[in-house]
């Protein structure tokens, strides 16, 4: 067991980049402002709502969890994300939230004229391209000409790794190495010496660590039983069991859960 010595000084290693201390130190307001002030380049900008951990459900398919979504006073929808590890195609990931941030918040029968931006900022220890760049902006244009085109989303990474001496580059070195004031940074940096505080921010911090913990287990305990049920219900519908004994059998798969492992069958044969 943890020492209340021990919970202190892991708490006190944890900065910005780890999803825990990020979702706590995004929950204001102002302090998204600040950050996307800085990020984006919009010194004027005013963020009207945001939202931590914003859970996108999809029946039937690959679901998303967002790390922050905010809207500004333009209506523009704005998704932030923190990734630590190299580990997956994050471009294609960053394709993969766009599309379900159109699909969530798009109001029906809405002209396509009238689609609101989006950005997706994606936050990164690494450098994602390697081409020794504190930013990246991904935009589209006509192969042929070079002409860009415009279709309202903006794509921007961003990383720790590479230092250029810009407003963007310290504030990524502050998410790294998120320690003491910054005056560059006044709300962000009194939002984190908050949650350093010991019987202040640190207890909240410590709540949050325990729940983290226990929804980190609870979620692999979960995908196992969500990959057990799937492989069983296979096992059902190649034994010729109706979709709907299947269903009263595991009632965690939905009818299109079991459509879907119908039509891979069918696929595979």
């Amino acid at each position: 067991m943890q020492t209340d010595k021990e919970r202190q000084e892991l708490i006190r290693s944890l900065n910005i980049m780890d999803d825990i201390f990020f979702q706590k130190i995004v929950e204001d307001k102002e302090v998204c402002e600040e950050i996307l002030q800085v990020i984006l380049q919009k010194p004027r900008l005013k963020v009207v709502e945001a939202q931590t951990q914003k859970f996108l459900r999809n029946i039937g398919t690959h679901s998303v969890i967002l790390d922050l979504i905010c809207q500004d006073e333009d209506g523009s929808h704005i998704n932030v994300e923190v990734q630590k590890s190299d580990d997956d195609d994050h471009v294609k990931r960053v394709r993969f939230n766009i599309s379900n941030i159109d699909t969530a918040f798009t109001e029906r029968g809405i002209d396509y004229r009238e689609l609101p931006d989006i950005y997706v900022v994606f936050l990164t220890r690494f450098d994602v391209f390697k081409e020794r760049k504190t930013i990246y902006h991904l935009g589209m244009s006509i192969q042929e000409t070079g002409t860009p085109v415009s279709d309202g989303v903006h794509r921007i990474f961003a990383n720790c790794a590479v230092d250029d001496g810009s407003d963007i580059a310290q504030l990524m070195q502050y998410f790294k190495n998120t320690e003491g004031e910054n005056r560059k940074f006044p709300k962000l940096s009194k939002r984190v010496e908050y949650f350093r505080e010991p019987q202040k921010g640190e207890d909240l911090m410590s709540q949050m660590l325990d729940e983290y913990i226990q929804k980190t287990v609870a979620e692999r305990m979960e995908e196992q039983t969500e990959k057990y049920n799937r492989e069983m219900a296979k096992s059902f519908l190649q034994n010729g069991a109706s979709a709907e004994l299947i269903r009263k059998s595991i009632p965690t798969l939905s009818p299109d859960d079991i459509e879907e492992l119908s039509k891979q069958l069918s696929l595979v044969k």
